[in-house]
This record gives C-alpha cells, structure tokens and sequence, in this order.
C-alpha cells in the first residue's frame, strides 16, 4: 500500500492538457482561462457572479474593502477557526468580535450571536468549519433583524449541498448583503494550486470586486484608476486547473462522498470519541474529516501513532485566544466563557485525510490503529 498522506492533490491529463494550452497562448497572467473557469462556477452553483482571485486570504481581503466598511465597525466571528479571515478583519482595521462554537458540529454557536451585536456590527462572518454548517436559518433571521451583511467562508465546505442547494449559492438572503468565499489552495476540494473564488448573486458587488481586483481600474484607460484596489487576479495557468477540476467535479464528488461514508461506517457510535453532526437535508463534502475525542490524551497518542512515518492527519485549529498576537482584539465584548467550547475543540479535535487518491483500504487501515489504541488500552 503506499504511503497515506494528509494531502496529496490530484492532477490528471485533463488539468495537463489545460495547462499546456494555457502556456502555449501566451497568456501567462490574466487570461481567457479566467473567464472560462468563472462561467463554469458560476453555471455549477447555479449563482449570478463568480470572480476569480489569485488566493482565499486575498478573497476574504477584497471582499471586506468591497462592502464599505469602516475602521472600527464590528464583526461577528467564531472563535474556532483558520486564522486568515481573523487577521484580514484586524489588517484594515475592523474588530472581530467573537462568538464561541458548538462542540457538536465545530461550528458558530447562533444561541450566542445576537447578545453580542451592538451598534457597531456590519456583519456575521461564517466560517464552516470541517464541511458542515450551523444553524442557518436562525442567523438569517438575526442577520434580517439587524440589517447585517453574512459573509460565507464555504472552504471546507464547497459543494456540500442543504435542501439540495449549495452551500454559498448566496440564495438564501437578500442577495446585496451576503456573498461567499472560497480558498483553491492545492489541499481543498477544488484546487487551482494558489487561488480563490468569490460568489455573489450582486451586479453591484460583482462589478465593485473586479474594478478592486485590477488595481482599482475601472476603465481601460491606460494607468487611470478609479478607486483603491490592488492586484489580486488568478494567473491564466491556473484558472486552467481549476476549469480542468470542475470539467470531473461529478468523480470529486462521488469519490468525496463515498470517503465520509466509509469513514462514518467504521467510526460512528464509538464512546471514545464522536463525529460531527450534521443538520437535516445536509449532504457533506468534506475538506477533512473530524473527530472529537472524548480526552485530550487519547487524541495526542493516536495522532503520534498515525504520524508515525508520514503526516496522515492533523490537530485542530488553535482557538482564537490561543494565538498571542491576537489578544490585541480582546475587548469589553469578549469574555473567558466565549472559549469554552473552542478550547475543548482545540484539544480533543483530530482530522483525518479526506483527498481524491484515498482509497477505502487506506481508510481501514487508518480507522484499524484507531479502534486498536483503544481495544488495547482496555485490555490493559
């Protein structure tokens, strides 16, 4: 069997074939591989606009200088999560005010939102931790509530479907105040090697992104600029792969798919540990695939037997108050009690590979060191 890894992207003759298409006219930068690859994403999410950018930070960044906010404003964010979104809030000088999560699905805790919006939120930021999401419905009805924009971070969720529709479709609120967001880095679901893509069901919003990405133009006035932007374009290469992968997205996803269902069939209702739930009419693609220990040390000693020769999985993210540098946003509106849940996450959560060259005799063997840790502790 070879070597498991925690990340290992496929690239077929497809994305090669591409590729050297790509190179061979010429457009080595933006190029007509950009407008292919956002007319197919937006075609597949069934949305109005997608825009291309050349990484998910920047995805997040562009979109945050889009929507007019103001040093200062508020907004709301988990406080389990990648770090990216949370420093790009503070780099242009908004306040992240943040929001513990539930330890059943990893995700933003809605109970607690709305005692946490004063008269400085603009927004909900929701970052969908592991390939699942909370709960929707009642954040619609705080975001209507309170007139606030919902931005979607769906990386590790893309193409995970709720009531048959996309997670990040932005259809399911008013479409001038929510948008969606992903990073194509090389270890998600969909990959370009470097990039992002943006969703949005806005003309407005759409334009407004474009004139940013491209320094700020908006005409093609040679060096006339119109607004503050800066250069954030996918290269004509790698629109290239990304166009390749939605070309086979059906294989991706029936292959992702069958890996969370073998993963669920050897793990679930173990005492030791418990698997994400879902909501109802959720279909999962997952970016990786969670456990949540029941101790902290089992979770250290099985990580250091699955890591043993290789890197097959990871530990979870560091709650946000685990990252010194960060402390600078601890204010009036955070309290020890907003990090319960995120600290047990943060010690007790594991992630298991969930990549196309997976196979199910890579699952088993993964799944076998877990429940054989724990029959051999009980025979102890």
């Amino acid at each position: 069997m070879n070597k498991i890894k925690f990340v290992d992207p496929l690239v077929t003759r497809l994305e090669k074939k591409n590729l050297d298409k790509a190179f061979k006219s010429g457009w080595l930068s933006h190029g007509p591989y950009v407008k292919k690859f956002e007319n197919k994403m937006a075609q597949v999410m069934k949305a109005k606009h997608s825009i291309s950018v050349n990484n998910g930070t920047n995805a997040i960044l562009l979109i945050l200088m889009s929507l007019n906010f103001k040093r200062g404003d508020e907004i709301i964010v988990p406080s389990f999560c990648y770090v990216s979104p949370i420093h790009m809030l503070k780099l242009i000088g908004l306040v992240p005010i943040v929001v513990d999560i539930k330890l059943n699905n990893l995700q933003i805790d809605s109970d607690k939102i709305e005692k946490k919006i004063s008269k400085k939120t603009r927004a909900i930021l929701l970052i969908h931790n592991y390939g699942s999401v909370g709960d929707l419905k009642k954040i619609k009805e705080i975001g209507q509530k309170k007139n606030l924009f919902i931005i979607e971070d769906i990386s590790e969720v893309l193409f995970s479907k709720q009531n048959n529709n996309y997670v990040g479709d932005c259809k399911w609120y008013n479409k001038e105040k929510i948008i969606s967001y992903a990073s194509l880095h090389a270890s998600k679901t969909l990959i370009t090697g470097e990039g992002g893509i943006i969703i949005t069901n806005s003309k407005k919003i759409s334009s407004k992104l474009k004139i940013i990405r491209n320094h700020g133009q908006k005409t093609q006035k040679a060096y006339f600029y119109d607004m503050l932007g800066g250069n954030f374009r996918l290269s004509n290469l790698l629109a290239s792969i990304g166009y390749s992968q939605l070309l086979r997205l059906n294989k991706i996803i029936k292959k992702k798919k069958d890996l969370n269902n073998f993963y669920e069939k050897r793990l679930s209702k173990n005492l030791n540990f418990s698997l994400m739930e879902d909501p109802n009419n959720f279909s999962s693609i997952k970016w990786g695939f969670p456990i949540i220990f029941r101790k902290k040390q089992d979770k250290e000693n099985i990580m250091k037997i699955l890591n043993n020769k290789s890197t097959v999985c990871r530990p979870a993210f560091y709650g946000l108050n685990k990252l010194k540098h960060l402390k600078v946003f601890m204010n009036r509106l955070t309290l020890k009690s907003d990090f319960k849940n995120s600290e047990i996450a943060t010690n007790n959560v594991l992630i298991l590979p969930m990549h196309y060259k997976l196979s199910r005799d890579h699952i088993n063997k993964i799944c076998k060191k877990i429940l054989d840790y724990y029959k051999k502790k009980k025979d102890l």
